[in-house]
């Protein structure tokens, strides 16, 4: 009897992310006892490294989010999914090294900042004299850490957490398309909220209170996550030199959530898991608001940029696909001509 051999099905593949997905995941070779095992190792060390560095900071009364990126990635490693989690995430990691390197460079451009326009906007919104974060401090924050800025804390370290939890769903679930469409969308809006970054920079009500713009704004962040042992994220909030502190409009803390939110519905996810996201961005746009992160109307930015992106690049998906169509019937109609 011949031994069985591994046939690539494709072997006309121009994608290397795509052969590699099908050689670890698919072939005879990632099939294997022996490729099942190193995925095993992997996923240990990566489980292990997480766990350690967890261990660490516990050690010494600081936390980042830091191992829960360890801890997610040895998912793919336990699941059979490597191949499928490199295919889709590292076209995401280079996106976003770029992203970060463009903006740190951007950052010497910077124009006037503005510090009235979003103070003005939000008082015209609610009808009245105060600024909703002034107003929000006042009758909430009793200057100190409780429970509320906790909750804060955790629903603005969301921002981050939820995108990658929800790409990492999606692409176990084999909702690529999309995941596709999420991560497109989060790096279309970064971009695009970029150039406003730089074409009108605009401060966050924290900072404008710290210039004298606006009364009553504490920067109950930064004291909050020293209070709850994050100290070396406390020491990253509000530092210039760190990242850009005047890039309030528009607020990707309301975009990246909101895009979470459209691609849950767009994957037809369970209502819990599409309610609690809806959950989250409330959470989000509350604790920007009520931190002094932000204003109402940078949070309205967010959400409207998150909408245009989505919808921009559905267009474009579709524009793509129905090009692939047409390629393809004409591929086949050479074919049988042939």
């Amino acid at each position: 009897m011949s031994a069985h051999v591994s046939i690539d099905p494709q072997p006309g593949w121009r994608s290397p992310l795509r052969r590699i997905e099908w050689v670890l995941d698919r072939s005879d070779a990632g099939q294997s006892t022996s490729g099942a095992s190193v995925r095993a190792v992997l996923g240990v060390l990566f489980a292990a490294y997480g766990i350690a560095l967890l261990a660490v900071e516990v050690a010494n009364n600081d936390f980042t989010p830091l191992p829960l990126f360890f801890l997610v990635f040895a998912v793919p490693m336990f699941t059979n999914r490597l191949g499928r989690f490199g295919r889709y995430f590292l076209p995401v990691l280079v996106g976003l090294v770029a992203y970060g390197a463009a903006a740190k460079y951007a950052t010497q451009f910077k124009l006037h900042v503005h510090y009235t326009q979003q103070i003005d906007l939000d008082r015209l919104l609610t009808g009245g004299n105060e600024v909703p974060t002034a107003w929000l401090q006042q009758h909430l924050y009793r200057g100190h850490t409780g429970p509320l800025e906790a909750v804060a804390v955790a629903a603005y370290a969301g921002h981050f957490l939820v995108p990658l939890a929800l790409g990492a769903g999606l692409v176990l679930l084999g909702r690529t398309r999309t995941f596709t469409l999420l991560t497109f969308s989060i790096l279309i809006a970064a971009m695009a909220a970029m150039v406003v970054f730089i074409l009108m920079p605009t401060a966050p009500p924290w900072l404008a209170a710290q210039r004298g713009y606006v009364d009553g704004v504490h920067h109950i962040l930064k004291q909050a996550l020293y209070d709850l042992h994050m100290s070396s994220l406390g020491a990253v909030e509000g530092d210039p030199t760190k990242y850009d502190v005047t890039a309030a409009v528009p607020s990707l803390h309301t975009t990246f959530p909101f895009l979470c939110l459209l691609a849950a519905r767009h994957a037809r996810l369970p209502r819990w898991v599409v309610g609690l996201l809806a959950l989250n961005l409330l959470a989000v746009v509350f604790s920007i608001v009520y931190t002094g992160e932000h204003y109402v109307v940078d949070a309205a930015a967010g959400a409207l940029l998150a909408v245009t992106a989505w919808h921009l690049v559905q267009r474009l998906e579709s524009r793509a696909q129905r090009r692939r169509v047409a390629r393809d019937a004409a591929v086949s109609v050479q074919s049988r001509l042939a």
